[in-house]
């Protein structure tokens, strides 16, 4: 999977600990769009893992990637 470029739609919870996880087992993707309608979220995002690229407001850059979660925060209606 470490050559495959990862997509994550919503830089919430979940991808702060997929990419975590990433991390701590030192399989980084080489390639990984983060993108988020909230700003402050991926500049946080982007402190924590630098290497990778955030897309604000735009769902298509990770959405062309090989590989995309789709990490949106819950409704409570499910």
């Amino acid at each position: 999977m470490n050559n495959k470029p990862l997509g994550f739609i919503g830089g919430g919870r979940i991808t702060r600990i997929i990419l975590g996880g990433f991390n701590h087992a030192g399989k980084m993707p080489g390639q990984i769009v983060v993108s988020d309608s909230n700003i402050e979220v991926l500049t946080n995002l982007k402190k924590s893992f630098p290497g990778i690229h955030i897309a604000y407001n735009d769902n298509q850059q990770p959405a062309q990637q090989d590989i995309v979660f789709y990490c949106t925060p819950s409704t409570g209606d499910e």
